[in-house]
């Protein structure tokens, strides 16, 4: 049985909006000759689709707004008869009329079926029944690339913008401190994508401020790291485990700290060199090596120079160990290049975004994405597929405008609302 086909309301917004649809041959569905003077202005956010249009209407000029739906009786299930940000609209604009509704008696309506130019719908309906992942992947061959190049920039904006929403908010609980906000957040990712919650409770129960009195005592900084961590409730034998266990106990008790519960880290199904205990370890010694690192990755003028800053070296108790008690062929323990990079993409750039953003400074915005352009593309599933389709993925500044196209708009069939599919629709 063939598909029927799938219209939804962002399709006739682009028709309207690309002014599809026009000519002087219109009629309304109850017969009168309608003419279109302006489109009016597309709105974004809540109200009627369009601002300020207007229409000829058996000889009479209207202004006002104009309103979309995929059927007319879509107006009466939206509850935009008892909303009056909807009482000047002048045009009711539907895919396909259902209803002749006493409440839209006095709301001229425009049908579309049958008036949508056969190659806008084909392609549309190609996109919207696609079985493929990436709806467009099998046109995608004929979109100009620099087209494609320019998208890319808008993209990474509105990831990073996705990225600072929960950033803006971790914010401002620090009371707007952004060495504190830094610490968080980079917490948050030393945990990858399995241990970040627990990272970030763990920051944000152990202030920086108490990390910053300890700053010239390894050790201290290491008990607090793993007793705040839940992990030194056990009684291994080891002797540097007994030391930091001591040192926890005199520092817990002085600074009033309750620990995480350690039931949340994750240990399974990981390779030993991502447990949590190594992470832990590698951001100790990061807090160790650099105090106020934000304010020092802020004016760090290369990609390079921020890796200096992240390179640190944990207790040597850890290159024969990836567990507490359990020992283990040696192996040194530092911070790789691809965890460099991971905190760059995930922590830096955004903090570095926000901070451009909340003081108004596009050095700060630009260098955020400039930083995206030096560090490599990430490799996973996703990359992958659009690389399989020939597209240029030569850093994370290519990679995130990947992701967030896929995550956001292709899985979505956003297709209406992307550039590609705009061009895909104008071929």
């Amino acid at each position: 049985m063939p598909l029927q086909p799938v219209i939804k309301e962002d399709f006739l917004h682009y028709l309207w909006k690309t002014k599809k649809i026009g000519g002087d041959l219109l009629h309304c569905t109850d017969g009168r000759k309608i003419k279109l003077l302006d489109y009016g202005i597309y709105n974004t956010d809540s109200g009627p689709d369009f601002f300020n249009g207007r229409i000829e209407l058996d000889g009479n000029i209207w202004a006002g707004n104009i309103e979309m739906h995929v059927y007319t009786s879509d107006w009466i299930k939206h509850e935009h008869h008892r909303d009056h940000a909807y009482d000047n609209v002048i045009l009711h604009v539907v895919y396909e009329h259902d209803s002749l509704d006493e409440a839209l008696n006095n709301i001229p309506t425009l049908e579309l079926k049958g008036r949508i130019p056969r190659i806008y719908l084909d392609h549309y309906l190609s996109l919207m029944q696609s079985q493929d992942s990436i709806p467009c992947s099998r046109m995608l061959p004929t979109v100009d690339k620099q087209k494609i190049e320019l998208w890319k920039y808008t993209l990474v904006v509105e990831r990073l913008l996705q990225k600072t929403a929960h950033l803006a908010e971790i914010h401002k609980a620090t009371g707007d401190n952004w060495e504190e906000t830094f610490y968080i957040m980079l917490a948050r990712y030393f945990g990858a994508k399995v241990n970040t919650q627990p990272f970030e409770l763990l920051a944000k129960s152990l202030p920086l401020s108490i990390l910053l009195k300890n700053a010239d005592k390894p050790q201290a900084i290491e008990a607090l790291i793993f007793g705040q961590a839940g992990m030194l409730e056990a009684n291994y034998q080891d002797e540097y485990y007994q030391i930091i266990k001591k040192e926890y106990t005199y520092l817990r008790q002085k600074y009033g700290l309750t620990p995480i519960n350690a039931v949340m880290w994750k240990f399974s199904k990981m390779r030993p060199g991502n447990f949590p205990t190594i992470r832990l370890a590698q951001f100790a010694a990061l807090l160790t090596s650099n105090d106020r690192l934000f304010s020092k990755i802020k004016e760090a003028s290369s990609a390079r120079t921020i890796r200096e800053l992240l390179h640190a070296k944990p207790n040597e108790y850890w290159n024969t160990h990836y567990r507490f008690g359990t020992l283990s062929t040696y192996q040194l323990k530092n911070i790789s290049d691809e965890m460099m990079d991971l905190l760059l993409i995930n922590a830096i750039v955004p903090v570095l975004y926000l901070y451009g953003k909340s003081i108004g400074d596009e050095i700060y915005t630009d260098k955020a994405i400039s930083l995206l352009e030096s560090v490599k593309a990430e490799k996973n599933s996703i990359i992958n597929e659009w690389k399989s389709m020939h597209q240029t993925v030569k850093s994370a500044f290519d990679s995130q405008a990947f992701i967030h196209l896929k995550q956001n708009y292709c899985s979505y069939f956003r297709c209406m609302e992307c550039r590609i599919g705009h061009e895909i629709m104008n071929r």
